[in-house]
Parts: structure tokens; C-alpha cells; sequence
């Protein structure tokens, strides 16, 4: 995968720019907490920021495929540290939750589309047989990025929050203008034949039916985070511990794309996002089952095995389904689906856990898995349409 020229400093530029995305989200409820003293005040900034950032990426995305990456990814370089630094200097000014929650609007909408941008490169720099290995790899790396993104936190958190904060600004800025130089992102040109309609990429039914399944995923990463933090300070262990339960839960999506990346799978992908989506809904379960903060850490391990493998597949899907010239948009709406997600799961956990405690937000990550399964079965009639039925539609290039 790494051998195309370029591809190799991309990549690791690319990560490093997403580390921001796995230091964020609790970055933020740590901060929000200790300006605030509210779980729900908390979550209501970080749903903020993920409202904006899923509104916002589409159309980044979309002025990457129209003008090419390099211009949206300086910008967004630039704009992205001044962001995060306004949230911190608000928090220490002891502003009001609503003005929190405008400057935690204005990070989503900075965040630059590298996820995007990378998923639509690898169309270009490998051959389609390799493509399902390579988006493994893509889902491998970026769980690296939730893994070592909560320690980062953490151990920032032992110094201040807003350590945290402007280190996750930081990194997105140094990632986004690192990656506008790649060579390999200089050459990309907009696409002859791409679609002018507002849709976009939503125009395909696959497309769709692989969003709606990342929609309720997302919206389980939310109540699932929100609880984590809960329930260890309820343990009463250091927030900081919360870190490394959210790492060993990326530990294990990392293996388990590992594992599925390895595995070089016959079945169509179409035949094999149903029994993934599956498998992800019903691992919602585990973290109910948690005595303490040991037991959590191992059942997140076993549940974060779903989470990779369902990734690839849907990029694959994604990737193969979106028409030409909008590949770039369509795994940026991916990326909106899943925080927009995120967005509600962390806003309903944050009132939950307020209410009635850590184990509410994880019942409501149960809730989360039976609808994911629920529009799956949902999705099967557009996938049969498009593959299963043996209708293969040619492979888009970005």
C-alpha cells in the first residue's frame, strides 16, 4: 500500500492531522466540565462542535473535488489552532455555555477534510483489487489516532485541560498544511465529468443506505465516550483514566482490522456489511455488563473489534458507489454522518448521565446498537439493487 511514491509521507501526514480528531472530543468535555461544572453543559459544546463539523465537511469536501484539496487544506491549517485557542480563552474568561458552544461551532467547521482527502487519494495511488486492503489500513491507522489521542488527553489533563485543548488544535493545523505540500495532493485536478447537482454523491442508493448505518454508529460513539468519563469518575478514579479505557477500545478496532485487512475475503462486500453492521450493533451491549473500571476497559476491548472492519467495508461500498468526481464529498458526508452522530449521542448521554448516572449513557449505547441493525435491514433492499443482484457498477476514480 505504501509503496506509490508519495504515498507513505500522505499517509503519515494525514494521521498525524487526524490525531486532533481522537484528542477532541474528550479534550473538550474536560474542559467544559471544569468551566462549568455540568455534564450536559459539556456534551451540549461537544454536540455543537460536531453538529458543525458534520454540516460543514460535505462542503469542504465538495470545494476539494470542484478546486482541488491544497487550497481548503491551508485554509482550514490556519483557522483550525485559532479556533480551538478562542474556545480555551472563552473557558478561562468563564463565559457563558452559549458562547462555549459558538466557538465549539466554530473548530467543527474548521476542521480540515483530511480523512476525506486521503480516502479519495487512495483511489489513485493503488489498483482496485488492492483497495479493500488499503482502506483497511486507512481504518487501522486512524484507530491508532483514537488510541493514542485520549492518552495524549489524558496525560495533558494532568496539567490543565486547556492543555489538551490547544495541543488537539495544534496538531489539525501542523496535519492539514503538511499534507497541502504532499506532491501526490498537488496533483490531484478536479474530475472532467463530475456532476453539478447539489446531491452530490447522496444521488446513490448504496451511498445512502452505507450513511444511515454510520449515522447510529456514530450516535453509540457519543453515549459511549459521555459514559466512559462517567462511570470512571463515578469509580472514583482520575479523569485521566478515562484516556486509557477510550485507548484500549481503539486498541481493539485495531486488531480488529488487523485481523479483517489479513484476511482477503471473497465475499462481496456488499454479502459482508450486513453481517458486520450486525455483529457492531449487538457489542453494544458489553459495556453494561461492567463491574468496575478493569472489567469496562476488557469489554470495550472485545466491542472495539467491530468497529474496523465495518469501517472498510463501508469505504469500500462508498468509494465504488459515489459517481465520479464526488469521491471526496461522499466520505466527507461519511465522516458528517458519524459526528452528527456523535453529536446526539454525546447531548442525550450528557442529560442522561446528569439524571440518572454513567449506566444511563450506556443503555443508551444499547438503544444506539439496535437501531444500527435496524437500518441495516433497512439498507439491504439498495445494496441488492446495486451489487446483489450482480449489478457492479464501475469503479469511480476520485
Amino acid at each position: 500500500m505504501l509503496a506509490p511514491p508519495g504515498a507513505t509521507s500522505a499517509l503519515i501526514l494525514s494521521v498525524l492531522g487526524r490525531l486532533s480528531l481522537g484528542m477532541t472530543g474528550l479534550a473538550l468535555l474536560l474542559l467544559v466540565r471544569k468551566a462549568t461544572g455540568s455534564y450536559a453543559d459539556a456534551g451540549a459544546v461537544s454536540a455543537a462542535y460536531a453538529v458543525s463539523f458534520a454540516l460543514a465537511a460535505p462542503y469542504r469536501a465538495r470545494a476539494a473535488d470542484r478546486r482541488g484539496p491544497v487550497s481548503v487544506l491551508r485554509v482550514t491549517g490556519l483557522s483550525q489552532p485559532l479556533a480551538f485557542g478562542l474556545l480555551v480563552l472563552l473557558a478561562d474568561l468563564g463565559a457563558p455555555t452559549a458562547a462555549l458552544a459558538a466557538a465549539g461551532v466554530g473548530i467543527g467547521i474548521t476542521v480540515p477534510p483530511l480523512g476525506a482527502v486521503m480516502r479519495a487519494l487512495w483511489g489513485q495511488l493503488v489498483v482496485e483489487g488492492q483497495l479493500g486492503t488499503a482502506y483497511s489500513l486507512e481504518s487501522v491507522v486512524i484507530e491508532l489516532c483514537f488510541v493514542l489521542g485520549p492518552l495524549l488527553v489524558g496525560a495533558l489533563a494532568l496539567l490543565s485541560p486547556e492543555a489538551g485543548v490547544l495541543a488537539s488544535g495544534l496538531i489539525a493545523g501542523a496535519g492539514a498544511l503538511g499534507l497541502a505540500v504532499n506532491p501526490r495532493v498537488r496533483s490531484v485536478v478536479p474530475h472532467a465529468q463530475r456532476p453539478t447537482g447539489l446531491a452530490g454523491p447522496l444521488v446513490s442508493p448504496v451511498v445512502r443506505a452505507c450513511l444511515l448505518n454510520v449515522l447510529w454508529i456514530g450516535t453509540g460513539f457519543g453515549t459511549l465516550e459521555v459514559g466512559v468519563l462517567a462511570f470512571v469518575e463515578q469509580q472514583g478514579q482520575s479523569r485521566s483514566a478515562a484516556g486509557v479505557v477510550l485507548a484500549v477500545w481503539s486498541i481493539g478496532s485495531m486488531l480488529g482490522g488487523l485481523v479483517y485487512g489479513g484476511m482477503h475475503l471473497s465475499t462481496p462486500a456488499a454479502r459482508q456489511l450486513p453481517v458486520l453492521v450486525t455483529v457492531n450493533g449487538l457489542a453494544a451491549v458489553l459495556p453494561v455488563l461492567a463491574p468496575n473500571v478493569v472489567a469496562l476497559g476488557a469489554l470495550l476491548l472485545a466491542a472495539g473489534t467491530t468497529i474496523a472492519p465495518f469501517s472498510a467495508c463501508n469505504s469500500l461500498l462508498i468509494g465504488a458507489s459515489a459517481p465520479p468526481g464526488t469521491v471526496t464529498e461522499a466520505f466527507a458526508w461519511n465522516g458528517s454522518m458519524i459526528f452528527g452522530g456523535v453529536a446526539m449521542g454525546t447531548a442525550a448521554a450528557g442529560i442522561l448521565v446528569d439524571a440518572y448516572g454513567a449506566h444511563a449513557a450506556f443503555v443508551a449505547t444499547v438503544g444506539t446498537g439496535v437501531l444500527t441493525i435496524a437500518s441495516s435491514a433497512f439498507g439491504l433492499r439498495a445494496l441488492r439493487a446495486g451489487y446483489l443482484d450482480g449489478h457492479q457498477p464501475e469503479r469511480t476514480p476520485a
